[in-house]
């Protein structure tokens, strides 16, 4: 069944195509100049973060005292105050940070790892419990070297945001193509 709402659907699809490229091509420019520069792209990682954790703890003051009352409101205060303070660690102690962060995402990984190992031992009657289990090994070895190389926390979280943006660049320009190729441009081609 054709519909107007498809022909404004695939119109504007159409019409954003060139956007999704250039936002694609940008992407990926980004991606590979943040990989060749893996502790630039880690300190952004931890800026980043540390801009997170300040809004992160506004949003919890004003919330504290707009939202919430009672006992309750002195918990979002503290929060909120927590969270500012880790804000201004990022920003003041940006190889620390990077450290602390790096760390954490290595114990993540490992207990991921771990996980994916348990559940694909009890998914052995399923089939394709093998990738779970060969996911489940990568992880858990990711997080063991990250945790043992000494100069981790200086590319590894700006290799994961330069992988990220590289994919997503990918993603744009998958998408333009895609709708180049396959997306009628009215209803009436369908």
């Amino acid at each position: 069944m054709k519909t107007v709402g498809d022909d404004l659907v695939f119109s504007s699809l159409h019409r954003n195509r060139k956007w999704y490229l250039i936002f694609g091509i940008l992407l990926i420019i980004f991606g590979l100049i943040l990989l060749a520069t893996l502790p630039l792209a880690t300190l952004s990682a931890v800026f980043i973060f540390g801009v997170l954790m300040m809004v992160g703890g506004v949003l919890h003051i004003i919330a504290a005292f707009k939202i919430f009352q009672g006992g309750f409101r002195w918990f979002w205060a503290l929060f909120g105050v927590l969270y500012l303070l880790a804000g201004y660690f990022a920003f003041t102690t940006p190889v620390q940070t990077a450290i602390v962060l790096t760390n954490v995402l290595a114990i993540i990984l490992i207990i991921g790892g771990v996980i994916r190992i348990v559940n694909a031992f009890l998914f052995r009657s399923v089939s394709g419990w093998g990738w779970i289990l060969f996911s489940g090994i990568l992880t858990l070895l990711a997080g063991i070297m990250i945790l043992q190389t000494p100069d981790a926390p200086f590319w590894v979280l700006g290799l994961f945001l330069a992988v990220d943006i590289l994919f997503q660049g990918i993603n744009y320009l998958m998408l333009a193509s895609y709708i180049r190729r396959e997306v009628p441009k009215s209803s009436s081609e369908v």
